[in-house]
């Protein structure tokens, strides 16, 4: 049996150019399925990544199964290809976050579809498909990875096109309840953590002294965090990862985590504004993102911060203020987003009941294009402000101050630097063809 995984571009996540490779990582659902995939059902596997690399599928041949994991803004690509496949005669499963979402719609489009953590349903249903028996839903109430303890399958993907740290996963899910997070909806709020020792050695078995970690919220579980940054000190690897901006809170778990090797942060700000923290459920203090992001780089931690436009407390004036602002806390990488109401998450239903949604175009889902009305100024405005905010922060000379000048520069953090300012370009060439195009 020949299996093939893919997944699908949207219109940022697509192979373009060579700065590509250092905005990318390489991602786990395909090499985690395919080593959760019975050994004795399958012969060939093959992973797709059409966000790094180009493909013709007529020169792929036949795939018994083609297994689909699609966001939002990826998944009408993902139904395109299903089509395709079906049609030449594959069984196409359809799994990830919008699908997880929008179950309804998906099972249209795909032979069967999977909703929430894989790891258990897949088994499941690879079973039932060797035996002419498979459901056209399969629904995964929790996560069994930790208990599974298998290795995903790096080798199946283009390691060439991605950023040279490999990605690990320790744990899954996220205990937070921010209003616009699909992750929160995915997973439920619920939590899952592997062994300790398995994900140790994991690590040992990349032998590589730089570490990506994907985990969604690596610091909800202070007791295992604690534990699991101890193992890594004795690896003596530099790893990356995700933070809450409350790890300032905790002096213990800040210096364990910087003991084991952590180098970089990538911190979910969001807005300057403490009223759209509250509208959105976002646990920061505005007063402390200085104080945390000093701390970081104290220790010689470089932070990537991540901000939305478009809540409901944002204002023209007050969005145009915040390259100044992030300037001001010392950010190192800035990363901008609209804020997106992804299918049936809080803010999703919260706008639709006020009539305020105005896109049912998934491919708009981007974090790049307005689809809703904000409160105070029209969609098309919130685009424009997008552009105008990342561009102001992108400058050469806001590059060079971030980057280079500063005690914690570096060329890594130039390129990266370097990387985000062509996205941006490229984001706001996107956003200026849909705006000549006639309404």
């Amino acid at each position: 049996m020949r299996i093939l995984f893919v997944t699908p571009y949207d219109n940022n996540y697509r192979y373009k150019s060579a700065f590509t490779k250092s905005l990318s990582y390489m991602p786990l659902t395909m090499p985690y399925l395919a080593s959760l995939t019975p050994e004795e059902y399958c012969t060939e596997f093959k992973a797709i990544d059409e966000g790094v690399q180009k493909i013709n599928y007529e020169k792929l041949g036949f795939y018994d199964i083609v297994a689909i994991t699609a966001v939002t803004s990826s998944v009408k690509r993902g139904y395109e290809l299903a089509a395709y496949f079906k049609q030449k005669g594959s069984y196409t499963v359809m799994g990830g976050h919008h699908v997880t979402l929008c179950p309804e719609e998906a099972v249209c489009h795909a032979d069967t579809v999977m909703t929430g953590p894989a790891d258990r349903i897949w088994r499941e249903f690879i079973k039932d498909y060797v035996n002419g028996t498979p459901k056209k839903r399969y629904d995964g109430e929790h996560c069994d990875i930790g208990a599974a303890n298998v290795i995903p399958r790096r080798d199946l993907m283009q390691k060439s096109k991605y950023i040279f740290a490999p990605t690990v996963i320790a744990n899954f899910g996220c205990t937070n309840h921010c209003e616009f997070c699909v992750i929160n909806s995915f997973w439920g709020g619920k939590y899952s953590t592997r062994k300790i020792e398995d994900v140790i050695n994991e690590i040992r078995s990349l032998k590589s002294k730089y570490i990506l970690f994907l985990d969604p919220s690596p610091t909800s579980n202070p007791g295992y965090a604690k534990a699991f940054f101890e193992a890594l000190i004795p690896l003596k690897i530099k790893w990356a990862g995700l933070c809450t901006t409350d790890i300032y809170e905790n002096e213990e778990l800040f210096d364990l985590m910087i003991r084991s090797g952590c180098i970089g942060i990538l911190m979910g700000f969001e807005t300057f504004s403490e009223d759209s923290l509250q509208e959105s459920h976002k646990k920061n203090k505005v007063e402390k993102y200085k104080a945390v992001v000093d701390k970081f780089h104290k220790k010689g931690v470089s932070v990537l911060g991540t901000f939305m436009l478009g809540f409901d407390g944002d204002t023209k004036e007050s969005l145009l203020k915040m390259p100044d602002y992030i300037e001001e806390i010392g950010v190192d990488i800035p990363r901008f987003a609209i804020l997106t109401p992804y299918p049936n998450t809080p803010t999703y239903k919260r706008l639709s009941s006020e009539g305020r949604m105005i896109s049912t175009d998934w491919n708009d889902y981007d974090s790049i294009h307005a689809t809703f009305a904000p409160k105070n100024y029209s969609s098309r405005e919130l685009e424009e402000l997008l552009v105008t905010v990342s561009n102001e922060c992108y400058t050469l000379k806001r590059i060079w101050k971030r980057a280079v000048k500063n005690p914690y520069g570096g060329f890594l953090k130039l390129g990266v630097n370097l990387g985000f300012r062509i996205y941006n370009k490229r984001a706001a060439r996107t956003l200026r063809k849909d705006w000549s195009r006639p309404s």
